[in-house]
C-alpha cells in the first residue's frame, strides 16, 4: 500500500484556478500562481477538511473544517493527548459527545458526530462564526448590555433545560463557553467536565474548571450539583454586565474560597447604575455563598425576561 498522501486540491477563492495541495504543510500560507491571492493549505481528516485551527484547550484542539459530504463548514474537536491518562480522557472525551447528544435545545451547541482517527477521538459540532464571548471581549467587540442580557438568559434556559431533561450539570459555565453564530445566536458549548448527578450530590467533578467562575463548593469539596452551575453563570453574568470577576480571578484555591465566604464584592448596580436593580439582587442571590440560598432556575428566568423587557 502506497504512503502517498490522497490527492487534495483547492480552488482559489478570487481567480479560480485550482491547486494541488498534497505535498504541502497543512496551515501554511502560499500564493496563487494565476493571481497572488494568500491561501491557507487544508488538511484531510477522515471525511472532514480543515481549514485552520480556531481554538486550542489542554487537551484538545478546535479545527474550522468542511464538511464536502453534507456541503456544510463544521468544528473538529480533536483529542490531542498522551501518556498513561490518555485513554481515560478518550473514553470521558467521547462520553461528552453521548451526553451532549441526549440534549436537544437552540442554547445547546449540537454535536453532529463522533469517532476515531488513527486512535485519536473527536467529535464535529456546528460551527459558530462569530465564535466566543471571552474572544469577543478581547477584541473589543462586546454587544450592549441589553444583547448580553438576552445571551446569558439564553444559556440560563439551556442549563435549566439540560438539568431537568436529563439531570446533566455543566461543571464550567464561563463566557469562553458561550459561542455565538450571527445575530448574536447564543449556545452553550464545551461539555467536557459536564456529568449526570442529583441534588445535593457534591461527589467530586472531573478536574476544576475555571476557578475564577468555579462555586466554593467545587473549590473545597471538589464536588457541586446544578447549584454549581447557577453559582457559575452568577459570576458570568456579573463579569460580563459589570466588566469584573466579582471574587478576582487571581489566587490559590483558599484565597479564592475565602473571598466568596467573605461576599464582599461590591453590587452590580454600584458598578452599572443603569441597569435594573432586580437584575443586580438576582446576580448577588446567585453568587451567594450557600448553595441552599441561592435561586433556582425558574426565579432566575423570571426576573431576567422581566428585565429584557425594560432594558
Amino acid at each position: 500500500m502506497s504512503d502517498a498522501p490522497a490527492e487534495l486540491k483547492i480552488s482559489c477563492r478570487n481567480c479560480g484556478v485550482r491547486l494541488d495541495v498534497s505535498e504541502l504543510e497543512p496551515f501554511t500560507v502560499v500564493e496563487c500562481p494565476g493571481c497572488g491571492t494568500r491561501l491557507r493549505i487544508p488538511k484531510r481528516f477522515d471525511r472532514y477538511i480543515l481549514e485552520k485551527v480556531c481554538g486550542r484547550g489542554t487537551h484538545t484542539i478546535v479545527y474550522r473544517a468542511q464538511d464536502p459530504r453534507l456541503g456544510r463548514r463544521v468544528a473538529v474537536k480533536v483529542l490531542n493527548a498522551s501518556g498513561s491518562d490518555a485513554e481515560e480522557l478518550g473514553e470521558r472525551f467521547l462520553a461528552e459527545a453521548k451526553l451532549v447528544a441526549r440534549l436537544n435545545h437552540p442554547g445547546i451547541l449540537p454535536i453532529y458526530n463522533c469517532a476515531k482517527l488513527d486512535g485519536k477521538p473527536y467529535l464535529v459540532t456546528r460551527f459558530m462564526e462569530w465564535g466566543d464571548l471571552e474572544n469577543l471581549r478581547a477584541r473589543g467587540e462586546l454587544p450592549p448590555p441589553g444583547t448580553l442580557l438576552r445571551i446569558v438568559t439564553r444559556i440560563a434556559e439551556a442549563l435549566q433545560y439540560a438539568n431537568q431533561s436529563a439531570r446533566v450539570v455543566h461543571h464550567d459555565v464561563k463566557p469562553g463557553n458561550i459561542l455565538l453564530a450571527q445575530d448574536y445566536e447564543a449556545r452553550l458549548g464545551d461539555f467536557d467536565l459536564a456529568d449526570v448527578r442529583e441534588l445535593r450530590d457534591l461527589s467530586p467533578c472531573l478536574g476544576l474548571g475555571t476557578p475564577a467562575y468555579a462555586s466554593p463548593e467545587r473549590l473545597y469539596h471538589g464536588g457541586e450539583d446544578v447549584r454549581g452551575d447557577i453559582f457559575s453563570l452568577g459570576v458570568t453574568l456579573y463579569d460580563l454586565l459589570g466588566g469584573a470577576l466579582p471574587f478576582g480571578g487571581e489566587g490559590n484555591t483558599d484565597e479564592l474560597y475565602e473571598r466568596r465566604r467573605e461576599m464582599a464584592f461590591p453590587a452590580l448596580s454600584t458598578l452599572r447604575p443603569e441597569l435594573p436593580r432586580e437584575l443586580s439582587d438576582l446576580v448577588t442571590s446567585m453568587l451567594d455563598f450557600s448553595p441552599e440560598r441561592r435561586p433556582g432556575y425558574v426565579a432566575i428566568l423570571r426576573v431576567l425576561n422581566d428585565c429584557l423587557r425594560t432594558m
